[in-house]
Order: structure tokens, then sequence, then C-alpha cells
């Protein structure tokens, strides 16, 4: 924590960094988090709590000597999205050294899970990526319902909303799947979509091993459409994945995640630490470089994203006899919010839960986070390790109702 001095001055804790680079970062990454409005986007949860140590280096920079240094203050939080003023602001502080500022900035790095980034190449402009366009990308072969894979990975799904962001990155993740080193018969996408019928099964089909459709009209429930997943897809797999729709992977993905089981005693882990969470232009240049110019990995020099730090659940990996010891993902977390800490708390509770740092890219959508009245989750009333170890988890009927038609249940 920063001392103060007598004569009203302060100096920097021991535990700070010395690099004045570092420093200059957390000043300019804080700005923006503090004054862009897609930070509060990429979490409202994280925004809020971190908002009171933000806003006091967005209030400090006006009060910096140097004209300069305020003139791209001013111009950085008018628009975040140029580079050039970006990393300008960065070396000038760096050179300047703001003491005050500097403090300020390290206290809201050390209280915030937002971060920020944005590579030199990072252009704001660009043709845009839909669902449409990704269409025309012929899907590579499938597996057979009758290969017994070691890997499940399990896609749970629901797309209502009319701009397609949606159902562009689910095509998103599932293409960047089917191009994978890992040999085809060692690994299974299955996308579960829970809605009020199979709105999109004609065009997920193509590009899953598996789709099932499990009914719900009523709130988006990750929890059950993922046990769905587990319980009702093909085969007996040794380890399952649980995959964010919304997530943009490399081409080792597989290979590089199922060998991390090859370690004695690994019963699962958290592929990442932070998840990257990428604004509209970034997201059309990832998937054009990844899909359209068959790259095995995306260049982050030419990304902008804000970044949530140890955000558990977008992408988890686990042991089937782990996932089922605990009784899978806790079904009574609806709509979004906690149902990823609940899963990532009893997985670390009862089995032994690594964390890795790949790089994890979450392609842009909508937010669709909601904050109670009291500033919590919509879940938070859910007390956590509270799932029964033997729930009966997966019921693919568990909310058809006599009152409402569906369409088919299960699998295409």
């Amino acid at each position: 924590m920063d001392r103060p001095l007598k004569e009203g001055k302060t100096v920097m804790s021991s535990l700070a960094p010395s690099r004045p680079a570092t420093l200059a970062a957390a000043v300019v990454d804080t700005l923006v988090i503090a004054s862009d409005p897609k930070a509060r986007q990429a979490s409202i949860f994280y925004w809020e709590r971190g908002r009171a140590h933000t806003l006091a280096v967005l209030d400090a920079i006006d009060r910096v000597d140097d004209r300069r240094t305020r003139e791209l203050a001013a111009r950085l939080t008018a628009d975040s999205a140029d580079p050039a003023v970006y990393h300008e602001l960065k070396a000038r502080l760096a050179e300047s050294r703001p003491s005050e500022l500097f403090e300020l900035a390290w206290l809201a790095e050390c209280n915030s899970r937002l971060g920020f980034h944005l590579g030199p190449d990072y252009r704001a402009t660009g043709p845009a990526v839909s669902a449409e366009a990704l269409r025309e990308l012929p899907p590579r072969p499938g597996l057979s319902d009758d290969v017994d894979a070691p890997v499940l990975v399990v896609v749970p799904f629901r797309d209502h909303g009319v701009d397609g962001h949606r159902l562009r990155n689910l095509l998103a993740c599932l293409i960047s799947l089917r191009d994978q080193s890992a040999s085809r018969e060692t690994y299974r996408v299955v996308v579960v979509e829970t809605d009020e019928t199979p709105r999109r099964r004609d065009v997920i089909a193509p590009y899953a091993d598996h789709y099932l459709f499990a009914p719900n009209p009523g709130l988006f429930n990750k929890s059950w459409a993922v046990n769905v997943g587990v319980v009702h897809a093909p085969g007996a797999p040794e380890v399952i994945c649980v995959l964010d729709a919304d997530v943009l992977v490399d081409r080792e993905f597989v290979a590089r995640n199922a060998a991390r089981f090859r370690r004695p005693g690994t019963m699962g882990h958290l592929s990442y630490r932070d998840m990257w969470c990428l604004d509209e232009p970034s997201t059309a240049w990832a998937i054009e470089q990844r899909l359209g110019r068959h790259a095995p990995e995306v260049d982050v020099d030419h990304l902008r994203a804000f970044v949530l730090r140890r955000p558990p659940g977008c992408c988890v990996w686990a042991r089937s006899s782990a996932y089922h010891r605990i009784g899978g993902m806790d079904e009574r977390f609806e709509g979004w919010g906690g149902e990823d800490n609940d899963f990532a708390y009893r997985m670390d509770t009862n089995s032994a839960f690594d964390s890795h740092d790949d790089l994890l890219l979450h392609m842009h959508h909508p937010s669709s986070a909601v904050l109670r009245a009291d500033g919590e989750l919509i879940n938070a009333h859910i007390p956590a390790l509270s799932w029964p170890a033997d729930a009966e988890i997966g019921d693919i009927g568990r909310f058809v109702t006599n009152t409402f038609t569906t369409g088919e249940v299960g699998a295409a």
C-alpha cells in the first residue's frame, strides 16, 4: 500500500514494480477502463468493483503539469481505439514519471479485475464477418457417433438476438475446433442448443459432431445445458471440456489441453488466467486470420481487448470422473452469472485443479449480464458449494411442460 509522508508526498510500496514502462501502462490502461463504456460491457461486476480506484486516476490526470500529457489523455479518454495516441501517452508517462499518478494507477491495478490491451497494429475499421459468410466455409470432416473419443467438448448455446453475433461466434468457434492438430478421432464436439424451439439447428448441425436440442423457454441455464451435453453425448469420454461458444481457439487447443492430463494426479484445469474480450473490429480480424487465412493462432498485435482477470468458466477441462463426482454443474443457476465460479470452487475443493496461462480470445457480442438492484449478480442468493454431489443431472426434458410445444427433443 502507498505510504503518506509528513510533507504530503507519497512513496511507492516496495512491492510496486520499478520499471516506469509498467507503471505508465497501468496509468494508460486505467484511463481507458474508467472512461470507455465498453469496459463496463466487458464485465459489469468487475467494472463496478474497481470503479473508485479507476476514477481516482481519471481525476488525477488533470493535475499533471505537462500540457501534452493532458492533451493526449483527453484524446485517449474520448477515443481509446487509436494506437498512436495510446502508445505516445504511455511513452511520455514512462519518461516523465509522475509520482502521484503512478501511485494511484498501481493502486487501481492492484484492486481491479479489468485490464486493457491495444496492439500497435490495431485498426478500428475493416470488413465485418457475418454468420452467413462463415457458412460459406465448408466444414472439415466430423466424427461419427460410433467413435468413442476420449475428449468431449461441450458447447452450450442460445441465440435470441437479431444481430447474429452469437451465431457468428459459435460458427467461428466450431470451425476453429475442426482445424486442430489433434487427430479427429480423439475428440468430439457437442453443441447443446437450449431454447423454445431448435432455432439454429440447421445451421449448427453441419459444424458440430453431435447436436442436441434441450427445450427451455425460460432464462438461459448454462449449467443444465452443459449437463445435458455430458449425459447425452455419444461414447464414454475420459475428459470433458466445457467451452464457451464465443471462444476462438488456436490449432493446438485440443492437443495441448489433452496432454496436460498425462501429468500424474491431474483432475482438471482452467486453460487460461485472463480472458481477452475483443471488440468487433478485433473479432472480425481474428476470425479472418484464424479461419480465412488458416493461421495456427492469432497475432495479438492487431487486437484491442478488455482483459478480465481470473474469470472461471470460459474454458474448463475436467476428467469425467471428477465432473460426476461433484454432480456436474449446479442446475439452479439461471440467467448469466455465478455458475462458473461455483463449478470451479467445487472442482478445486474436490480435485487437483490447475490453472494455466493460455491466450483465451472471447469474440464480441452485446453484453447479457444483469446486476440486481443491490449490485450483486442475479444468482447471488444461491449458496456456494451447496449443490449435492448425488444430484440427478442432465434431464433433457426438465423444462418441458404440457403448455407449449418444443419440437423434437434430443439429437438432430
